[in-house]
């Protein structure tokens, strides 16, 4: 075999496409198989440069193998061999350099890349985040040199194998930032990155873009429940301060961030905390009412309040949890009936005092389930309902007893 055949036969296996698949890697192996046992036949002056050439290529693809198989701990060990086999060819063999430079310095240059890149994922899994990241910068960077390299010399097959995992490593990078600052505009980058990737032939791209689409999911659901919680405690120290206008305006906004979850995830728990959040909702609404002397609307605000958490109780998985809600929802159907007694005692309706009756044993029976349960907001509220009963009722008897000694 000639060595112009000789030339041909390393450029036939330089312009394979090796990395996209460990399989790919595997079969060009066998063509550097082929091209040492010509060689072996050959003496030449070249001979022991191709001879090495050919040998440091076959050393590459097993190293390319290694890395596409996630066999970290072997391939960075080759990796790192092969280096110094490559820097030895380089000494070794310095006119023939001259005529490989370009060649011999992109596989150093991939070599230096592939390397940065196996302790970028070794620093991963020993959860070093901080390293990893800068070593997948420094990964990125030997990248870019190769990639400044391929385009001067048109080299535009290894051009966008470069570019592939530039694209891929910078997806990677903004992933662990992403990941680390809770940030989902970076892990958003990161997407557009895995996707330019993966149109690029990257394959093993796919599976980190799914995975982090369900990161964004996760951390955007964890925001939604923060912003809900922090709505929700607004909503409860408003109503504590009795301004039941800015807290049903917070229980609401806190019942529409769980609305929007439950788009995300239609998970129970989610449909249970939008109805419990309605219902704190037109509880506030209906003390607004009642502190505007609008008792006959209250009423219904409460009755809306009982039946938005009967629904709850339609929806829950477990009889300890129904009981849970059993003794709110009897506060409920109390103040609906208080309400009512006192549009009744303002139109002089004797029955006013029957259902303030009705209503003072209701609260009663929901604040000793209240106790069972250390349930303090329902207790004091309970407490307050029932002080106010009382109040009415003693006004109404004396009122209608002496309409009817009239």
């Amino acid at each position: 075999m000639t060595e112009d055949i000789t030339v041909l036969k390393i450029k036939e296996i330089l312009s394979q496409d090796y990395q996209t698949s460990a399989d790919k890697s595997a079969e060009i192996v066998s063509l550097c198989d082929q091209l040492s046992e010509a060689l072996s036949s050959q003496e030449h002056a070249s001979t022991d440069f191709y001879v090495s050439f050919a040998q440091n290529l076959r050393f590459f693809l097993n190293c390319e193998f290694f890395f596409l198989t996630d066999r970290i701990e072997k391939a960075l060990t080759n990796f790192q061999k092969l280096r110094e086999s490559i820097s030895k060819t380089q000494t070794d063999f310095p006119e023939y350099y001259a005529q490989w430079q370009y060649d011999i310095d992109r596989l150093l240059l991939r070599t230096d890349a592939r390397i940065q890149n196996l302790r970028a994922q070794k620093s991963l899994q020993t959860e070093d985040i901080a390293q990893a990241e800068i070593l997948f910068t420094e990964t990125i960077k030997r990248y870019s040199t190769e990639l400044e390299l391929e385009q001067v010399s048109q080299d535009y097959i290894h051009y966008f194998d470069s570019l592939r995992n530039i694209y891929y490593i910078s997806g990677l990078l903004f992933r662990l930032k992403g990941n680390r600052n809770k940030n989902a505009k970076e892990l958003y980058q990161a997407l557009r990155l895995f996707r330019k990737a993966r149109f690029l032939g990257q394959e093993s791209s796919n599976a980190d873009f799914n995975t982090t689409r369900e990161e964004i999911i996760a951390l955007t659901m964890q925001k939604l429940e923060t912003q809900a919680e922090g709505y929700f405690t607004s909503g409860v120290i408003f109503s504590q301060d009795e301004h039941y206008h800015e807290a049903m305006l917070y229980y609401y906004k806190s019942a529409q961030v769980f609305r929007s979850l439950r788009k995300l995830e239609d998970s129970v728990e989610y449909q249970v905390q939008e109805q419990i959040q309605l219902s704190s909702y037109y509880e506030a609404l209906a003390k607004d009412l009642i502190s505007k002397d609008n008792n006959e609307q209250a009423a219904m605000k409460f009755l809306y309040a009982k039946q938005t958490l009967e629904r709850v109780l339609s929806n829950l998985p477990s009889e300890g949890l129904i009981v849970t809600f059993e003794p709110q929802i009897q506060y409920f159907n109390a103040m609906h009936v208080f309400c009512q007694a006192v549009v009744e005692y303002d139109k002089l309706q004797p029955e006013a005092i029957e259902h303030f009756s009705e209503a003072a044993k209701n609260l009663e029976q929901a604040k000793e389930k209240a106790i069972s349960q250390n349930n303090i907001p329902l207790i004091e509220g309970c407490d307050e309902a029932i002080k106010k009963i009382r109040s009415y009722e003693e006004i109404a008897e004396l009122m209608f007893q002496s309409e009817s000694e009239d």
